[in-house]
């Protein structure tokens, strides 16, 4: 087990894992000897959660899946890892009010002012391998980034905007 994770003992009920998220929050999961999971969402120095969250087995796998990034690994992505190990790849979704909706990528100059490559949009049911210069990218497009870690600000400030609220 991880040094990140706490666990505890819940006598009669399962366990407890506790996360600390990196804004110093925390995810508190119970996972019962039935196989529901409460999942809850600790905001930093709180006693009670922001949000609470019941799954079943099924569904907690599926979200652990999702988390480890099980359903959108595209095949270019861990071609890339092999192929170039120190290159940042990332996956960053547009908002409604982000620079980059209802843009196109020539428009936005994003090889440009950012030095980071679109190499794939994920937009509902399919996925842009490669999108052309002319692509509009629109709010809950879900791109695939790639470059340098040191560029990945420039590239979110300029596309993706600073979340609101």
């Amino acid at each position: 087990m991880s040094n990140e994770i706490e666990e505890q003992e819940l006598p009669g009920i399962g366990r407890r894992y506790r996360l600390a998220g990196r804004d110093g929050g925390s995810a508190v999961v119970v996972v019962h000897h039935s196989g529901r999971r409460d999942l809850y969402v600790m905001a930093p120095d709180a006693d009670t959660p922001q949000a609470t969250l019941t799954l079943t087995d099924r569904q907690a796998r599926t979200l652990g899946a999702v988390l480890s990034g099980a359903y959108f690994t595209p095949a270019v992505v861990e071609e890339m890892e092999a192929v170039i190990g120190d290159i940042l790849i990332d996956w960053l979704t547009l908002r409604w009010d982000s620079p980059g909706a209802d843009r196109s990528i020539a428009e936005l100059e994003i090889r440009r002012r950012t030095r980071m490559t679109v190499a794939a949009v994920s937009r509902d049911a399919g996925t842009i391998i490669a999108p052309e210069p002319a692509e509009v990218l629109r709010a809950g497009d879900r791109l695939v980034v790639v470059g340098r870690r040191e560029d990945l600000t420039t590239f979110t400030q300029h596309v993706i905007g600073v979340a609101s609220g």
